[in-house]
């Protein structure tokens, strides 16, 4: 079967969606299907073309079996101008439409989204070869452009979300992480029978518990004692991490407690240079990590932490903390009480949720989980059980396969033949 796949983020890109657009692809690819990837040249969380593709306008490359094509488009600066956004999402949007024009034949299309206008390619592309596309949703791109203060109430507003309706009425199936994403959908008139539910994947195999993590601490200058409320990922507007550096300055005084900030992103300069002004000693910032290190890290923190602004109701499960729920440690998580992410806590079980933007919260939940092992080691459990139960790879992968077999082409190419054999990859 030839599979199609347009989505802006891709490997070697290691945080946000580029890891589940790799692993889905390159498991397809030991499936016998033919899989072509069209995506931006690697980017995020820095916002900034990595070393080795600057300068290019398209690349073809092949990455584990699987061809891919890399094309301009346009990195802001800020990504949280509106202007400066549009004219990241729509020069993808047309840079990949040109490239589907060539990609040769395919069988289904299927868009990763953000960003949404991607689905404009994807629509257009199929509409012209008489084929149906698939789109994945990881938000609500109009919802969370207000959450974050990118948008408000007005023309725009309006025409974006007529644009998503458009996109999502189109598609053959609209892939969503979870049923309360669905519940949103419904509410804006898209047809149930289009809606399908397959979470994001939480790496079971990769990321797991170390019964010892030293390195970690011995590398970093973390003290077996320091109790270490750790953040990872993408450090956006959406995260406000300026509230956990509120709490830092709340909690100086408090002895070997450590905030510690693992990432990159839009606002790193900026909380470098409040951790500067404040003269901060309890909280810290470092880069992304390598892979191979990643249980490591995980396993080294006391608790691991998931912050959002109070505006954000998302109606998706973060990958964030589908990886927090891997790596069996407690979840402290200061988000809006109805968002997904704090209802998935909250039936796992497997950490607690305190008011956001409250540094106070934040400082108070810690120490109520410092001072309490046995919650922890209980919500570490719970966490770990509910990842290997719910989001397993394997499982998730499994989903996708029939999916996509559906789009099969009666007579396709003898050597395109679909195996029904799944197994997990790396």
């Amino acid at each position: 079967m030839r599979i199609l796949v347009i989505g802006i983020n891709y490997a070697p890109e290691r945080t946000g969606v580029a890891p589940f657009n790799t692993g889905l692809c390159e498991h397809l690819a030991t499936q016998s299907h033919e899989v072509k990837v069209i995506t931006g040249f690697p980017y995020y969380p820095e916002w900034r073309v990595a070393d080795g593709y600057r300068g290019r306008l398209y690349q073809r490359e092949r990455i584990n079996n699987v061809e891919v094509r890399r094309v301009w488009h346009f990195v802001p600066r800020r990504p949280s101008a509106l202007l400066q956004r549009l004219a990241h999402d729509l020069s993808f949007t047309v840079s990949a439409f040109l490239a589907g024009l060539f990609a040769g034949k395919f069988d289904v299309v299927y868009c990763s989204c953000p960003p949404p206008t991607a689905g404009l390619a994807a629509y257009a592309l199929a509409k012209m070869r008489g084929k149906t596309y698939v789109i994945k949703l990881t938000d609500l791109a109009t919802d969370a452009a207000v959450a974050t203060g990118i948008m408000q109430e007005g023309l725009a507003l309006r025409l974006g979300r007529a644009l998503e309706g458009f996109i999502y009425r189109k598609a053959g199936k609209v892939v969503c992480l979870c049923q309360g994403f669905i519940q949103k959908l419904q509410a804006r008139g898209i047809q149930t029978e289009k809606l399908q539910v397959i979470p994001d994947w939480s790496d079971t195999d990769r990321i797991h518990p170390v019964p010892r993590p030293e390195a970690f601490r011995k590398t970093h200058d973390l003290s077996e004692g320091q109790f270490v409320v750790m953040h990872t990922g993408n450090m956006g507007k959406k995260q406000d991490l300026l509230n956990v550096v509120r709490a830092a300055e709340l909690s100086q005084n408090i002895p070997d407690l450590l905030w510690l900030l693992v990432g990159q992103g839009e606002e790193r300069a900026l909380l470098e240079g409040e951790i500067a002004r404040r003269k901060l000693r309890n909280i810290r910032l470092l880069p992304l990590q390598p892979a191979e290190s990643l249980a490591e890290m995980y396993s080294s923190a006391d608790v691991l932490l998931l912050n959002q602004k109070a505006s954000v109701r998302d109606a998706v499960i973060p990958s964030k903390l589908l990886t927090y729920m891997a790596a069996g440690r407690p979840v402290l998580a200061a988000a809006n009480e109805r968002s997904e992410a704090a209802e998935q806590i909250l039936r796992s079980e497997c950490g607690i949720v305190v008011s956001p933007e409250n540094p106070a919260a934040l400082v108070e939940g810690a120490l109520s989980l410092r001072k309490d092992s046995s919650l922890c080691q209980r919500l570490s459990a719970n966490g770990r059980t509910s990842a290997e139960t719910h989001f397993t790879k394997r499982r998730v992968l499994q989903d996708y396969v029939a999916l996509f077999t559906r789009y099969k082409t009666p007579n396709a190419d003898p050597e395109l033949k679909v195996s029904h054999k799944v197994s997990a990859t790396r």
